[in-house]
């Protein structure tokens, strides 16, 4: 999954990227709302952490005009901002919840797995993701099929995890690059390739009764 983090402060930007993709998640970052902007008109998101305090405009000014044209994407508001009527706000505007700075980066990262598994947020994300023998829970990062464990890299995780949320549908290799990686994120030409070789190998070899077939010239589909 890929997530936009909105932060002037670089070093706290660093910081949240770093843990997050210890977690598996694609981190790009914005460093004013401006940015932002841009970004979410080029990528889709599945989530966006936000401070409001930017030095270009307000952070509630980009909540009002992502929720304007329809964009669901989950808001996470990370500020020193403490007032009340901040809050209430933020959350009338169309945010899913809110962290005040300080914060624990574990208290970060289960808040945002809190608002991914809401009904309303773009990813429709379950707490367990199955086909055929195949499960796959995003929260420990486990993937079975029947009785066998299925040992997988972080890219191969995300990876099954997208196709699983797009079970059936097409999925071009330009979508799934920028699902699983960060932007400017320097990879081979055919990396797409060889990670949906290997999470089609290991599948396979458990026989998990999903496999994902190649569509010439147009991208990947799980069946």
């Amino acid at each position: 999954m890929r997530v936009l983090i909105v932060e002037d402060n670089q070093e706290l930007a660093d910081f949240i990227r770093l843990a997050l993709r210890d977690e598996g998640y694609a981190t790009d970052n914005a460093a004013n709302g401006t940015q932002a902007v841009n970004l979410m008109s080029v990528f889709q998101y599945d989530a966006v952490i936000l401070d409001l305090g930017l030095p270009d405009f307000d952070g509630l000014q980009l909540i009002r005009q992502v929720r304007k044209v329809g964009n669901t994407v989950p808001v996470l508001i990370v500020t020193a901002r403490g007032g009340i009527n901040d809050r209430i706000k933020g959350l009338d505007l169309g945010a899913d919840d809110y962290l005040n700075k300080p914060f624990a980066i574990g208290e970060l990262i289960a808040r945002l797995r809190a608002i991914l598994r809401r009904p309303n947020s773009i990813t429709g994300m379950s707490i367990n993701m199955k086909r055929g023998k195949l499960l796959l829970d995003p929260k420990s990062k486990r993937v079975v099929a029947g009785e066998n464990n299925i040992t997988m890299g972080k890219t191969e995780f995300a990876l099954l995890e997208y196709m699983l949320r797009h079970a059936t549908l097409t999925v071009s290799k330009e979508a799934l690059f920028n699902a699983i990686y960060s932007l400017g994120f320097e990879v081979t030409d055919n990396a797409i390739q060889v990670a949906v070789h290997r999470v089609r190998k290991k599948l396979e070899q458990v026989n998990a009764e999903v496999t994902i077939k190649t569509i010439r010239g147009i991208g990947y589909i799980l069946i």
